[in-house]
């Protein structure tokens, strides 16, 4: 075996541990088909299952590739010592009552780890495994009787969205099914970076409340997109409530949903919200179902299942263009009377059941060049219609479709009118077969964006994505405003002239430097100088700065009597602004460091207008992420205004991204930056250094 992770997937050998609680485990594992060694270790029985049962792991006749534990957790430890001794090469450790618990649940995790050493280990607190292609199971309880040729694995941190994958009927074909639980030592972003290797998997689910280590993840990223495979992600715990519940469950920690998106659009990575989207986005791409654009054609017998699609579609960014020059003439010729060439498309019962009528109205159609076809219909319950009429329409589809290039789907909007015979049917044809239409628009528009944002990654260089230092910064030092701006500009971020001096000698500073002036109270306590009071802009001549420094140092004692006014920063004001921005650069404990952009400055939280982006922080992803917001609107000219110099505010953003990197910043912040017309000032800053002595390489 060349992969250390291997005897998972495809094991010669097995070996179950426990008692009777091994009985689902060993039946199912026994019904699906293995073809290699099984033993059962289990001292209190002769056999389980009609296997014999060893009294020992000293008397198993071998080392496994794969065990199976599922005893009590402090048995648990003693039992994973002596595998490993043994020469197992790997072990779902089931038990749970560990890390997820509590201390002495950690405490014994620990342990566990120690005992199981570099054998790769899913759990403790793990459902198990099942492999559909090499048929294999060592998990708890019975996952169903399938075999595939290709489709999607799925990989989850818990066992009860595995179920989900098999009790939800949506024909999604499953190679592989892996529940990681505890990952204390083999996490779930590793299976994934395995799992992509396989030529027969073709996507990826991946669902988790944290994630062992995020390079693994940005390596196996980088592999889905040079391979074509995507990577659909659920990820749970995004909210602070959310949070509490994971970590309770799992003892995991949890990071930012916001960042957690952030990492995904930067990884090529589909983000989805629901189980219901999680699998209908699985099974359509994994089928190979990848519109090359926006052009959709909908079809159908019903002229409001239709329309109703068609603002569906326009709403997700889609479009509909209608049948033009001779395409129209040609439509008149094969539909029915009462129909009228459009998109979408109503054939009417006119051409109900007739396959041979549909090819020639969807020929005509498909002749006008769409990326899409798509035919909605309903199919109603056994017995109230006859179900084999509704073959010939999309029949019809797939004949029409064939060497065209487009993608073909049919869609049931209701989830449950779809019966598992049509969808068969329908897949057999070379249609996508989705259900339900919230969740098949959101699974289009993943597909679509995922080959549009692939390419674009591919293009900038894919390697990259991987290469990024994601070991969190040793607690850092706060620095005052005057020394953030000048390291700031020494790495390229333009910031306002400015002087320090003691409060009586600011005049003096303001007329050296020419008004208009900003002046500040200078302390690195003090991170929102305006709620402090310790602020003014706009100052026109030394009695003014006098008169603004009496203000501010009783507004000061009076708003934040612990910091005195003991030095001011004066500053050149900036011309022609056009627009306000905020960024900051801070580290996320769960995904490296994060760049967020927003409009608005002082009044950021009140514009409610940010984006966020995972590094590498490169050029275009600092474009691409500052097009999101409504600010950008304002900096290319809103409504006969001046522009403002985007390719300035570029510059300080990747000035400031590439400073925050190289120094190892806890915690950077530019509030606000002002775009002008020409050039843009950083005239506001907070950071926050490790000490010299401690920066992470």
């Amino acid at each position: 075996m060349t992969h250390s992770l291997e005897p998972f997937f495809r094991p010669k050998s097995v070996a179950f541990v426990g008692g009777s609680n091994l009985n689902p485990a060993l039946k199912y594992h026994r019904d699906l088909g293995f073809d290699g060694s099984t033993w059962v270790v289990s001292p209190k029985y002769d056999t389980l299952q009609g296997y014999p049962c060893i009294p020992s792991i000293e008397h198993l006749p071998g080392a496994p590739d794969l065990a199976f534990v599922a005893i009590r957790r402090e048995a648990t430890i003693e039992v994973i010592a002596e595998l490993r001794a043994k020469g197992c090469k790997a072990v779902v450790c089931n038990a749970a009552g560990f890390a997820e618990t509590g201390k002495i649940g950690g405490d014994l995790q620990a342990r566990l780890m120690a005992a199981a050493g570099e054998m790769p280990m899913l759990g403790p607190n793990a459902v198990g495994l099942v492999n559909f292609v090499d048929p294999m199971a060592a998990i708890m309880d019975h996952f169903g009787i399938r075999r595939v040729e290709k489709g999607a694995a799925v990989v989850s941190q818990g066992g009860g969205l595995l179920c989900d994958a098999v009790f939800s009927d949506r024909g999604l074909p499953i190679t592989h099914l892996v529940g990681g639980g505890n990952q204390a030592l083999t996490g779930m972003e590793s299976c994934v970076d395995y799992l992509l290797d396989d030529p027969r998997v073709t996507a990826i689910g991946l669902s988790f409340e944290s994630l062992l280590d995020i390079a693994v993840l940005r390596r196996a990223a980088v592999k889905s997109l040079q391979l074509g495979k995507p990577i659909v992600a659920i990820k749970f715990g995004k909210t602070e409530s959310g949070a509490h519940a994971a970590a309770t469950h799992t003892a995991s920690m949890t990071g930012a949903g916001a960042a957690w998106e952030a990492l995904f659009d930067r990884l090529g990575i589909i983000s989805t919200a629901s189980e219901s989207e999680f699998f209908e986005t699985l099974k359509l791409i994994s089928s190979g179902h990848m519109p090359k654009g926006r052009r959709v054609l909908v079809t159908a017998v019903s002229g409001v299942l239709g329309v109703m699609l068609a603002d569906h579609l326009s709403a997700a960014g889609f479009e509909l263009p209608q049948p033009t020059g001779e395409r129209v003439a040609h439509l008149r010729e094969v539909l029915p009377l009462m129909a009228t060439p459009c998109n979408p498309q109503d054939v009417t019962m006119g051409a109900w059941n007739d396959k041979e009528r549909q090819t020639a109205i969807y020929s005509a159609l498909l002749d006008e060049g769409y990326d899409v076809a798509l035919m909605v219909q309903n199919y109603p319950r056994e017995g109230m219609w006859d179900v084999s009429e509704y073959a010939a329409q999309v029949e019809a589809l797939a004949g029409a479709c064939a060497g065209r290039g487009v993608t073909a789907m049919q869609l049931a909007p209701m989830v449950d009118c779809f019966p598992a015979h049509a969808r068969e049917h329908t897949q057999n044809l070379g249609l996508a077969a989705m259900q339900g239409l919230e969740e098949c628009m959101k699974a289009l528009s993943h597909a679509v964006w995922w080959r549009e944002r692939r390419d674009e990654l591919m293009d900038a260089g894919v390697e990259r994505l991987a290469n990024v230092e994601v070991a969190r910064p040793k607690p850092g030092v706060s620095h005052d405003e005057a020394a953030a701006k000048r390291m700031l500009a020494a790495a390229g971020v333009n910031v306002p002239t400015l002087r320090v001096t003691a409060p009586d000698r600011a005049h003096e500073a303001a007329s050296e430097i020419g008004f208009p002036v900003a002046l500040k109270a200078l302390d690195a306590r003090l991170q929102h100088k305006t709620e402090a009071g310790a602020v003014r802009i706009g100052l026109t001549s030394p009695q003014e700065v006098r008169e603004a420094i009496d203000a501010m140092r009783a507004d000061m004692k009076r708003l934040v009597p612990d910091i005195p006014l003991a030095a001011t920063l004066v500053e050149a004001m900036a011309p022609d602004v056009v627009a306000e921005v905020m960024a900051s650069v801070s580290f996320d404990c769960s995904v490296g460091h994060i760049l967020m952009i927003a409009g608005g400055g002082v009044e950021a939280e009140l514009w409610n207008d940010s984006t966020l982006l995972a590094a590498p922080f490169l050029r275009a992803e600092i474009s691409r992420a500052l097009d999101r917001l409504k600010v950008a609107q304002r900096i290319r000219g809103w409504r006969g205004r001046p522009s403002g110099d985007r390719e300035a505010l570029l510059d300080t953003l990747g000035a400031l991204a590439g400073f925050a990197l190289a120094e190892g910043a806890e915690q950077v912040e530019i509030n606000p930056i002002l775009v002008g017309r020409r050039g843009a000032l950083a005239v506001d800053a907070v950071l926050k250094l490790a000490r010299r002595e401690e920066r992470v390489a």
